[in-house]
């Protein structure tokens, strides 16, 4: 290995030389970088050498050479280039072909070599770093497509080029992308081709007129056949037998073929609307029956649609897409289809208010106004044809809410809502966006409250809109939303309301499976709370659903839901409705620990208001008739019941428990060690416990014994 390293340290002698007599490097200099490229060597010749270490030599190589072309500016270093100029970067293209025979499939090596001969132009290197790179990875479709963009762009040789692509597709068979590339090879060659003739003054219009097919030709001859034959590789003929040829090898694939679109979009010369015109037809006679490949025809007409385009322009091309869209509900009727075509109306209806900018007047503002009012009544029509149809899955249904509130109608919501949950009795998102709507109809009732239920999403319902109206939020937004502005509005329902909203939530909790309701619960106690309303029913159903499962987890889960609910009758009935309700879910399976928790935390600050309370009443002389608070034994059996059923896994709860054995002061303070040593024992991890304790106490828990 020595002798190895020393013929290869050998062989640096002449550069180094050259680098110190041009002036580049000092002997010193020259020294320290001997000693670095030794150590690098042994380092390549050790057994168990590593790509990092090839990595780490070519990286300090560019930093040297780096530093000899910044020297030749600052030093003014001049005259003709010769071996000290180019002789790192022959160091670096060896250390490179050492790195690759090594790990030769290694693809992101040869890409990292292809980068560094495209960055110093190496371009003899680089043909030949490309013909080992493909001979290695044949399968590589990305190889090949670089090999055939740098022999277009680098050497302007369209014809190896060209060969190279053809030979990659031959190789790469189940490659979509290198027919893309393809594609795009011909049509940059075909407006190469078109520049040129410009430039050499070479009469382009002529051949515009032509059509692919070549028609006028009158005489036969041979010189309007070359004309033709011309005229048609100028407009795009030879990428249009390229797709042709693709979609023979990938039939079945709408997203393959409108990927060749995507790569027209940019292109502007005369034969791009016969490209696109025989790409649409194609898709139209292979694919009748995909709603995607309708939605692909019908936003045809939107494509070109820039943002601040008329309005009367744009009414005309939704228009001309809505009824591609009708077309392709007639032959595919079926939910992806009419979701398809809603979700293009509410985008066209998006880029209609982004457009406004403002002002409203005059003859472009009457025609905003008028798209705008069409689209919203497209709209819903298109969701009453779908939900007659049957075409209406959950996602579209909240999507119709979330249009009819951002229309300001909150009895349409309310409408679809109730027939979402008809129809799909087991949704929570549906039953959700249906307790929030009651809530605001049960207030807009009273009269007082009309302006939430028009305005909740911000949109109005008033022909003219604001630049800054918000769009339809999304379902979950909307639900939160909605739950946020309906427990405002139900604190002025009425009797009547209160027993529906009571109904709601109890037919939602009835019919969603128990696994999804969590959310159902807590936005019927939101509600059913600000309204004002009993919560004995949910109570009821809260012991019955907790009777029904096992063990809850310790965030989340019904867990959460008794915390919630529990807080919530504490608020409306005093500690003895509480009470009743967690001693009928006690004998049942653990809910959560979130509840124990809720629970734990009522009774101790019970407690604590009991003492202060007595303490006052003491020194006042007299006594406020109060419930009882549990006594210090009852509390620790709650403590001690609910470290049983989740000490294993809830932190929290012990530090809860610790911080009201250290709350009762004197002699029974000195719980809170013991119930750090049971902690320490019981919880599978008890690292966070530990930190909360010493963090909260500030002290060493043996100083507590």
């Amino acid at each position: 290995m020595a002798d190895t390293v020393r013929y290869l340290l050998e062989e640096m002698v002449p550069e180094l030389e050259a680098l110190e007599q041009r002036g580049y490097f000092s002997r010193q200099e020259i020294k320290a970088v001997v000693q670095k490229r030794q150590d690098f060597e042994y380092a390549l010749k050790r057994k168990a050498a590593m790509r990092e270490d090839y990595l780490r030599y070519i990286d300090y190589e560019e930093r040297l050479e780096e530093l000899r072309a910044s020297r030749r500016s600052s030093r003014s270093i001049s005259g003709k280039a010769g071996l000290a100029e180019f002789c790192i970067v022959r160091r670096i293209h060896f250390i490179f072909e050492r790195a690759t025979r090594k790990f030769r499939g290694d693809l992101d090596l040869w890409s990292r070599w292809l980068r560094f001969c495209q960055r110093t132009r190496s371009s003899k290197q680089m043909s030949k770093v490309l013909t080992k790179a493909l001979q290695l990875h044949s399968g590589c479709a990305a190889l090949w497509t670089y090999a055939a963009a740098w022999e277009f762009e680098s050497n302007l040789n369209a014809g190896a080029a060209r060969a190279l692509m053809q030979r990659g597709l031959r190789m790469c068979k189940h490659a979509p992308q290198l027919w893309h590339e393809y594609f795009r090879l011909e049509l940059l060659y075909a407006l190469r081709l078109r520049e040129r003739r410009r430039v050499l003054g070479i009469g382009a219009g002529d051949d515009d007129g032509i059509a692919l097919g070549a028609e006028e030709s009158e005489g036969g001859e041979g010189g309007d056949e070359a004309a033709a034959a011309v005229a048609a590789v100028l407009n795009g003929a030879v990428a249009l037998v390229v797709y042709k040829n693709a979609i023979a090898a990938f039939p079945a694939s709408v997203p393959f073929r409108a990927k060749f679109l995507e790569i027209l979009a940019p292109l502007h010369f005369p034969g791009r609307a016969s490209l696109e015109e025989a790409i649409y037809d194609s898709v139209a006679a292979d694919f009748g029956g995909s709603a995607e490949a309708w939605d692909l025809r019908a936003r045809r007409h939107t494509l070109g649609l820039p943002a601040d385009a008329p309005a009367a322009s744009r009414a005309a091309a939704v228009r001309a897409a809505v009824g591609v869209y009708e077309q392709g509900l007639s032959a595919v009727r079926t939910p992806e289809m009419a979701g398809l075509l809603l979700t293009f109306l509410q985008q066209q209806a998006a880029a209609l208010d982004a457009a406004a900018n403002g002002s409203a007047n005059g003859e472009e503002g009457r025609q905003r106004r008028e798209a705008a009012e069409w689209l919203r009544q497209r709209t819903q029509e298109a969701f009453e044809e779908a939900a007659a149809d049957g075409l209406l899955t959950e996602a579209l249904r909240l999507d119709g809410i979330a249009f009819f509130l951002h229309c300001g109608d909150a009895h349409a919501a309310a409408a679809a809502a109730r027939a979402g949950t008809q129809a799909l009795p087991q949704s929570a998102a549906l039953w959700q966006q249906l307790l929030a709507l009651e809530a605001v109809l049960a207030a807009e009732q009273l009269g007082g409250s009309s302006a939430p239920a028009g305005k909740q999403q911000g949109s109005g319902g008033s022909e003219e809109s604001s630049d800054e109206e918000e769009l339809p939020l999304a379902p979950a937004a909307a639900a939160a939303n909605l739950a946020a502005t309906a427990a405002t509005a139900t604190q002025h329902s009425s009797g009547a309301a209160q027993q529906r909203l009571e109904e709601t939530a109890l037919a939602a909790l009835q019919a969603v499976p128990a696994a999804e309701a969590v959310p159902v619960w807590l936005t019927a106690v939101e509600v059913l709370c600000a309204g004002s309303c009993s919560l004995q029913a949910l109570a009821q159903q809260l012991v019955q659903s907790a009777l029904r499962q096992s063990r809850g987890p310790v965030e989340g889960g019904l867990g959460a839901v008794a915390a919630v609910l529990l807080a919530a009758v504490h608020r409306a009935g005093g500690i003895a409705a509480a009470r009743a309700l967690y001693r009928a879910l006690l004998p049942l399976p653990p809910p959560g620990g979130e509840f124990f928790r809720t629970l734990l935390h009522l009774e101790a600050d019970e407690q604590a208001a009991a003492a202060a309370s007595s303490a006052a009443a003491q020194q006042a002389g007299s006594m406020a008739a109060a419930a009882a608070p549990l006594s210090d034994r009852q509390l620790t059996e709650l403590f001690e019941a609910a470290t049983d059923a989740y000490g294993a896994e809830d932190a929290q709860l012990w530090l809860q428990y610790a911080e009201w054995q250290a709350s009762r002061g004197g002699p029974a303070a000195d719980g809170a060690a013991a119930v750090y040593w049971k902690a320490r024992k019981v919880l599978r991890r008890p690292e966070e416990f530990e930190a909360a304790y010493h963090l909260r106490f500030k002290l060493q828990p043996g100083a507590m014994a």
